[in-house]
C-alpha cells in the first residue's frame, strides 16, 4: 500500500478530498475494484465497514455540494418527531435547482426563497456539515405540503412538539406564515390546548 493510500481519510469523502492528498480518479476505481475502498455513489467513497448514519444519503448530497436542506418526513425523523424511517431522502430545494442524480431515492419539494432560507439549522454529522430545518418550520412545512406526506402527520407532530415545548407557538406561527399556512394550522393549535 503506497503511503498516500494511508492518508485516505476513515470517513466517507469525495473524490476532490483524494485528489488534494494526490490520490487519482484511476487509483479509487483500483481500491473499490479490490474492495479496499466502497463505492457509495458517483464521486464518493469510503473505506468498508464504515459506520453510517441516519441521514447518510444527505451526507452524500452534501460531499457532492449540493444546495439542499433536509425536509419533511427526514427532518421529522432527525428532530425524533417520529418512530418511522422514511422510505426516502426529503429534502426541499429552491424553485429552479436541478434534481441531484444519485443511486438512492430522493424526494424533492420545491420552495421559493423566502421559504427555503428560513429555519435552517446546520448539523456537523459524522462525515459532513448537513442544513436541516429546524422542528418548528419542519411542522410548518408538513402542513404546506399536507398533501404529499398526509395531514394525520402533520397534526401528529404539531401535537407531540407542543406536548414537549420544542418550540414556542409564535415560532410555530412565524413560519406558518411564511408558508402561507398560518390559518390552516391555527385551529389545530387551538384544539391542542383546548
Amino acid at each position: 500500500m503506497k503511503i498516500v493510500e494511508k492518508a485516505i481519510p476513515k470517513r466517507i469523502f469525495s473524490v476532490a478530498d483524494a485528489q488534494r492528498i494526490g490520490v487519482s480518479r484511476a487509483r479509487l476505481k483500483a481500491l473499490a475494484d479490490s474492495g479496499r475502498l466502497e463505492r457509495f455513489s458517483r464521486g464518493i467513497y469510503a473505506p468498508p465497514g464504515i459506520s453510517l448514519s441516519p441521514l447518510f444519503e444527505a451526507e452524500i448530497l452534501a460531499l457532492r455540494g449540493t444546495d439542499f436542506v433536509v425536509a419533511l418526513e427526514s427532518a421529522l425523523r432527525f428532530h425524533n418527531l417520529t418512530e418511522a424511517m422514511p422510505h426516502e431522502l426529503w429534502i426541499a430545494m429552491r424553485t429552479a435547482a436541478r434534481k441531484p442524480a444519485v443511486e438512492f431515492p430522493v424526494r424533492v419539494v420545491r420552495v421559493g426563497r423566502a421559504s427555503f432560507e428560513d429555519g435552517v439549522e446546520e448539523h456537523q454529522l459524522e462525515n459532513a456539515t448537513v442544513r436541516v430545518y429546524s422542528a418548528a418550520k419542519t411542522v410548518a412545512d408538513m402542513f404546506k405540503f399536507r398533501s404529499a406526506v398526509g395531514m394525520d402527520l402533520a397534526v401528529s407532530a404539531l401535537k407531540q412538539c407542543l406536548k414537549e415545548n420544542r418550540f414556542s407557538v409564535d415560532e410555530l406561527m412565524r413560519h406558518a406564515r411564511i408558508n402561507r399556512v398560518a390559518n390552516v394550522i391555527l385551529p389545530y393549535i387551538e384544539g391542542a390546548f383546548a
